[in-house]
């Protein structure tokens, strides 16, 4: 009797990798925060003002200072720079960035590792 022949190298579709949504939903995302970033640095500008504002308003009533003040007198406390936010987008990103370069290695780690995997022979033969 013959032995039935090896089945064919066959890797499995890349969609069944769970690395591959990762991936894809990283690149995704970090494309989504680059895309809207500046709609929210103007938003997150102005709500920080307000905050800063709110800020100096009970720092004034603490004080017993009167809430408004003659021109000129605003104060010596300089207002927050433009482009330095409390909160900030580029964490998001960089976290985006960093899961995504782990699961594209991830992935090509097992397709590679896979492609070896078939390619040994199972009944224990020589390599």
């Amino acid at each position: 009797m013959s032995q039935p022949s090896p089945p064919p190298n066959r890797k499995p579709p890349l969609a069944d990798s769970p690395w591959f949504w990762v991936m894809i939903f990283c690149a995704a995302g970090t494309m989504f925060l680059l895309a809207a970033w500046p709609q929210y640095a103007k938003r997150q500008r102005r709500l920080e003002m307000q905050y800063h504002a709110r800020q100096e308003i009970a720092r004034r009533q603490v004080e017993g200072t009167a809430p408004a003040r003659e021109p000129g007198q605003e104060g010596s406390a300089p207002p927050p720079v433009a482009g330095d936010l409390i909160i900030s987008l580029w964490p998001l990103v960089v976290l985006f960035a960093a899961l995504f370069t782990i699961s594209a290695t991830m992935l090509w780690r097992n397709r590679l590792l896979g492609t070896v995997a078939l390619s040994r022979p199972i009944d224990g033969g020589e390599p």
